[in-house]
């Protein structure tokens, strides 16, 4: 029987290739002592030995600066990763991504990789938590049907908020298929649409009876959900990654159900404190802006102009009266002063003259009157005016009168 010749490489190859594809080995925790480790190019090669052995190991830039814990010599650890050759000198590598101390258990050694990957990837970074509804009008728990978690949920819910629905998306949880039946319950809410917030929840046990609430299945679930999830897993001293990816870890399921509904009784004593607030502040407002108004009707009555309206009033009242009277004073001398010359007149008017007895003679056929005895000639025809009538002559002679006289015919 004859057998093939393979190159180096060859083997090599066939070596890594069977390393990689069986199942053990890419999933794999190892402890041992640091023996020497040195960063180069941000990469982390070291080597891992204890009493049996020797390994090499790399931790690649991305997974070394997640690491809580840097390899150095003289550490004892606990390493995870998948194991691996390096071609160019065939030696046997483990490919770490996660560093852990020496010590723990295989469960925490687990829990804390995938907390470190998780949070590496911003799973449970405190800036997306989204905030709980106020006051919701519907509440999914996920949890078994069959566990007092439901009837303690729906007792505290009955007691503090009875306006809120509940649904209850049944699930396992605990045991192997309890992740994905987890998972597949907070799919049904979402996809029912009615919860403004859902519960995860499960009663205390045994670390390894909550282990399905650090499933990374689990986790990514309720990192998915569109809907707000508080998780109450266990009791307060628990905890689970769950609690890390939550919008809002609860210390037990009755405190889950609480954070996230208001209380009744709280509600009516806020409500009655408010309203003993309102009327305190509404009465101190109408004491303070009834002393403003007492104070403006005290400035209005100093400030009204009644009191100068009213002595306006007088004094206009009393410069009528005085020009009335100054008026009835000045029309009363003017009318003496018209009855004074109307009697002036009178006495210069010629009609009175006529009725003592005097006459005016004018030529006939005129109305000029004769003052002197030169102004006719005899044979002229003239016309005497009385008081009652007139008289016609004729001049049969003319004389003057002396100078003298007619001095005093004029006075």
């Amino acid at each position: 029987m004859t057998q093939d010749v393979l190159p180096v490489g060859a083997v090599v190859d066939l070596l890594r290739q069977a390393i990689l594809a069986h199942p053990f080995f890419s999933d794999l925790w190892i402890t041992g002592e640091v023996v020497s480790a040195s960063v180069v190019k941000g990469h982390c090669y070291l080597t891992i030995a204890d009493e049996q052995g020797h390994l090499r190991g790399v931790l690649w830039r991305s997974n070394l600066a997640r690491q809580s814990h840097v390899p150095r010599a003289g550490m004892q650890v606990a390493v995870h990763g998948h194991l691996d050759i390096y071609p160019a000198r065939g030696e046997l590598q483990i490919v770490i991504d996660s560093v852990q101390p020496a010590g723990l258990g295989l469960a925490a050694l687990e829990f804390e990789r995938l907390r470190a990957q998780l949070e590496a990837e911003g799973l449970f970074d405190p800036a997306r938590k989204r905030p709980l509804p106020a006051a919701p009008a519907c509440i999914g728990v996920v949890t078994s049907e069959t566990g007092a978690v439901w009837h303690d949920i729906q007792n505290v819910l009955r007691r503090r908020y009875p306006l809120t629905t509940l649904i209850l998306a049944p699930a396992q949880v605990q045991g192997d298929g309890a992740p994905d039946s987890i998972a597949a319950a907070l799919a049904a809410l979402e996809r029912d649409g009615r919860p403004d917030v859902i519960i995860v929840a499960r009663g205390g046990g045994a670390p390894e009876d909550l282990a399905a609430f650090n499933a990374e299945r689990v986790v990514r679930a309720i990192f998915a959900c569109s809907i707000p999830v508080v998780s109450g897993v266990g009791h307060e001293t628990d905890v689970t990654l769950a609690d890390f990816v939550a919008d809002l870890r609860a210390p037990t399921p009755s405190a889950a159900a609480e954070l996230c509904t208001p209380s009744m009784a709280e509600a009516a004593e806020d409500l009655h404190l408010l309203r003993n607030a309102l009327v305190r502040s509404m009465r101190e407002t109408l004491a303070a802006k009834g002393a403003t108004l007492q104070r403006a009707r005290h400035e209005l009555a100093h400030a009204c102009p009644a009191r100068e309206i009213t002595h306006s009033r007088e004094r206009v009242a009393i410069l009528r009266g005085n020009a009335r009277r100054s008026w009835q004073t000045g029309v009363a001398a003017t009318m003496a002063s018209i009855a004074s010359q109307r009697r002036a007149l009178r006495a210069l008017d010629p009609e009175a003259v006529l009725n003592r007895g005097y006459s005016v003679i004018s030529v006939a056929g005129s109305n000029v009157p004769v003052s002197s005895a030169s102004e006719v000639n005899a044979g002229m025809a003239i016309a005497a005016r009385l008081a009652e009538g007139r008289i016609d002559a004729w001049v049969t002679s003319t004389a003057s009168a002396p100078k003298g006289a007619r001095k005093a015919a004029r006075r």
